[in-house]
């Protein structure tokens, strides 16, 4: 459950983002309106020579086509982040030929320099945006304008016929204009924070997943060495042993066939243990991987088990027109291995019937069976469940993890059987036990 809770979580912090830039953008475009609204007014009021007596202007034709543009321009700022120089020259040009004020060409050396550039672009933004900025103060402070039509010689109070200082025009432009830098220079602070922390609590889990996995390498490693010293110097006394029997046997050549067979069986088996401890040591490792034994080794089980006295009745059927997953393919060969192990060790001598077929459109489906050595409890025509301490534990723990069904039984005859079905691919989510 919890990939889709995350997915929840996700899905609901991408729709929160969008919608606050959706907010930030039309306030933005809401403030640009108002601002140039007013920026029109005042020079209306300018162009009317309004005093504090007199509140109601006629708005000419120049000033109505300059709001419709500057207007125009307000809206563009919705896609400042898709043609952010093109918005910004467009607000410096038209601060510096239209009556409106710098609010514009703030707003476009805003997106343009938090957006990232080169710094000599990036100066010559800063400059750009200072002229227009300087331009809309100086138009707005001109001489013979009254505080009432003026909003920065209503923030100053300057007398109509006093001149602005040149001066105060260069400290409101010098601030505005580097109030903005500020701003963007925090904010471009802040996300470069927020990135570095990021990157930091990645690092600190990657570091923690790779501590997990060397002290479960360092596990593996210990866990092999134990597995060699324990059972490689008895597989090799066993083969050492069975040789000077073979050589021992003379004239009986029963008595050496079952010593060759116990030597190389045990030489089978040292090399089984090398690649079982590779595997251990080595999960990812593909030359382990090939190491594996595969449904193609099926012949050669089959042939140990004639040779070690085990009559073997086996049909085997395999549709190779799709490449069948190797760790199904090592599984099949494991799970035979185990069913003609279990049969020699409780029914010796008995005919071990094995079917096997595998298509890629029905999946594999191994059978055996054989009749149940006397005084073998069982009851016929019931199938049995799986009890730890007997071979059919295992069998059942590597079908449940390829996704198979697995079951074991004692016929009507008296013959103990086993079916177990397997999907041509591995499906470990498919897990489920029959009886």
């Amino acid at each position: 459950m919890r990939a889709p809770m995350f997915g929840r979580m996700n899905d609901s912090s991408g729709r929160s983002a969008r919608a606050w830039r959706r907010v930030r953008t039309t306030t933005l475009v809401l403030m640009a309106i108002c601002s140039t609204t007013l920026g029109v007014a005042y020079y209306d009021a300018r162009q009317a020579g309004v005093t504090s007596s007199d509140v109601q202007t006629e708005t000419n034709g120049w000033s109505l086509l300059g709001w419709f543009v500057a207007v125009s321009i307000c809206v563009c700022l919705v896609w400042r982040r898709r043609w952010p120089w093109q918005i910004f020259l467009a607000g410096c040009i038209a601060t510096i030929v239209l009556p409106i004020d710098g609010f514009l060409p703030l707003a476009g050396l805003f997106t343009v320099l938090l957006l990232g550039t080169a710094p000599r672009r990036a100066a010559a933004a800063t400059a750009l945006a200072t002229v227009a900025v300087g331009v809309s103060v100086a138009r707005d402070v001109h001489d013979g304008v009254p505080s009432v039509s003026s909003m920065w010689r209503s923030v100053f109070p300057y007398a109509k016929d006093t001149a602005f200082p040149w001066w105060l025009v260069l400290i409101i432009t010098l601030v505005l204009v580097g109030a903005d830098v500020l701003i963007v220079a925090l904010l471009r602070s802040r996300r470069a924070l927020d990135t570095t922390t990021r990157s930091q609590a990645i690092a600190t889990v990657e570091i923690s997943r790779l501590s997990e996995e060397v002290a479960r390498r360092a596990e593996r490693e210990r866990i092999a060495r134990e597995i060699h010293d324990a059972l490689g110097h008895r597989l090799s006394l066993l083969n050492l042993h069975a040789g000077a029997l073979e050589m021992a046997a003379g004239d009986n050549p029963k008595i050496a066939r079952s010593a060759r067979v116990v030597r190389e069986s045990a030489q089978q088996s040292m090399a089984d243990l090398r690649s079982l401890l590779g595997l251990l040591r080595e999960p990812g490792d593909p030359d382990v991987s090939k190491a594996l034994l595969t449904l193609n080794d099926l012949p050669r089980l089959i042939d140990e088990s004639l040779a070690a006295g085990s009559p073997v009745a086996s049909s085997i059927f395999i549709d190779d027109s799709s490449p069948l997953d190797e760790q199904v393919s090592h599984t099949v060969y494991r799970i035979t291995q185990e069913l003609l192990t279990n049969a020699r060790k409780h029914s010796p001598h008995e005919m071990i019937r094995l079917h096997l077929e595998a298509r890629p459109s029905s999946g594999i489906e191994i059978s055996t069976a054989n009749r149940m050595a006397p005084g073998t409890q069982g009851t016929p025509g019931t199938r049995a469940s799986f009890r730890p301490g007997n071979g059919l534990t295992g069998i059942h723990e590597r079908v449940t993890q390829c996704g198979g069904q697995s079951w074991a039984w004692v016929d009507d005859d008296g013959a103990f059987r086993v079916l177990v079905r397997l999907p041509w691919q591995f499906r470990p989510a498919e897990q489920k036990v029959s009886r």
